[in-house]
């Protein structure tokens, strides 16, 4: 780390091939040596993010670092950062509004009107409010229903046949003898699970 502010030339070769590393990454090459005041708040918000990677620090706070980016760029970012917490074992603290970019956290905290109201795996979030499904359908619907009852299987008939399940939904379908026409797996995500828990908590729904 340097002592004072050197410019791009005075920096040690090592921190310039960080600062371009960086740079690749996010997308912001051709601009890296633009005045600041001359670009967009996006790229502004790019050259915040290689401020806040550049030394690798073991905890790494990120308050909305998305925010701004384009599609690529966003990929790009989170790549980058998945790879080094897995190379250097850097803790991450993320806020984001973007629930999808939390699905695969070790923790996530929901905070409502200031307050936690909740915090565990995202897992553990999603099966505590909403469940897992098999969308099934047959030519012959009913020795698919019949099936279903021998194998002592719950299910519901709206539209389709739905099986909630907890485990594992392979092994529902492999003691299935029936021939489907209809096989799909409908697995809850983050934001859904998100948006029923304002629904329970009468929060907001975005």
């Amino acid at each position: 780390m340097c002592s004072y502010r050197p410019t791009f030339k005075l920096m040690h070769p090592a921190y310039r091939r960080r600062v371009m590393e960086l740079a690749g990454i996010i997308g912001i090459q051709d601009a890296l040596f633009k005045p600041v005041k001359n670009l967009s708040g996006g790229m502004q918000r790019k050259l915040e993010i290689i401020r806040s990677l550049i030394h690798t620090p073991d905890v790494l706070f990120l308050d909305e670092p998305t925010q701004g980016l384009d599609a690529m760029s966003r990929r790009s970012l989170w790549e980058y950062i998945n790879n080094v917490r897995t190379q250097y074992g850097t803790t991450v603290f993320l806020t984001t509004h973007y629930i999808d970019e939390a699905e695969n956290v070790d923790k996530v905290c929901i905070i409502n009107h200031g307050k936690i109201v909740a915090c565990c795996p995202p897992e553990e979030i999603k099966k505590s409010l909403l469940r897992q499904e098999l969308i099934l359908d047959a030519e012959d619907r009913t020795a698919l229903i019949t099936e279903l009852s021998s194998l002592g299987l719950s299910f519901t008939v709206n539209g389709h046949v739905i099986v909630p399940y907890q485990e594992s939904a392979q092994e529902i379908i492999a003691r299935l003898q029936t021939k489907l026409t209809l096989l799909k797996i409908n697995e809850p995500s983050l934001e859904d699970a998100y948006i029923e828990f304002l629904k329970e908590t009468g929060g907001e729904v975005p």
